[in-house]
């Protein structure tokens, strides 16, 4: 999955150009209600980092700073981007510490943000919620071939999503996998019978509606 499907494009971000002053980034940030904005310069298009309304609170109000300085030195996480045509899964390496981070392209232009939001509706997917159907949490003890195993047991349903936990357990992984919702409770709980004869436990079986 490409991060290019996956961001709030640069039209709809709110952003501080690097030219304004302490000040007018502080009011700035009053008038949109975000605790941080892209700070962005040559006309928007290069990414300079972030800048936090804390950090210009601290700055005007504790150090006694002057409001007509420039924000340039209280710009943070230059490092705070990624690129559009790298795997959406790298954003969980980066944007766990930062409340978003840049997106660009190979020409290190500025395209748009990701968010916690983007990367919850990208899980929520994973778990079906976009789509509705069954949800079940399978455990097994973790032994080779476990997933090819549980996929050979379903192999007359159509999955509709996989994903794994517990990834480097040596003993015990979940595996969640989303089935269809036209599967009826009857046939839901014949596949449960059906997975348990085997080395795994379903653990939880949730119904999820669209």
């Amino acid at each position: 999955m490409k991060i290019r499907y996956n961001y709030v494009p640069k039209n709809e971000v709110k952003y501080c150009e690097s030219t304004l002053t302490v000040k007018e980034a502080y009011e700035y940030l009053k008038e949109t209600g975000y605790r941080s904005v892209p700070v962005l310069s040559e006309g928007g298009k290069k990414f300079e980092g972030l800048i936090y309304k804390v950090h210009l609170l601290d700055y005007l109000y504790e150090e006694k700073g002057s409001p007509e300085a420039s924000i340039d030195s209280l710009v943070k996480n230059q490092d705070a981007f990624i690129y559009e045509e790298d795997s959406f899964f790298k954003t969980f390496l980066t944007i766990r510490r930062l409340p978003f981070i840049a997106v660009l392209n190979e020409n290190e232009q500025f395209l748009g943000i990701i968010t916690h939001a983007n990367v919850m509706d990208v899980l929520e997917d994973s778990f079906g919620m976009k789509t509705g159907g069954y949800t079940l949490t399978i455990a097994t003890i973790e032994h080779k071939g476990a997933i090819k195993d549980l996929v050979t047991l379903l192999r007359d349903i159509n999955i509709d999503g996989m994903l794994t936990l517990d990834n480097g357990e040596k003993y015990l992984r979940r595996i969640i996998v989303n089935l269809p919702g036209e599967l009826s409770p009857e046939k839901v709980k014949a596949l449960v019978a059906k997975i348990e004869e085997k080395e795994f436990r379903v653990t939880h079986v949730d119904q999820i509606d669209k």
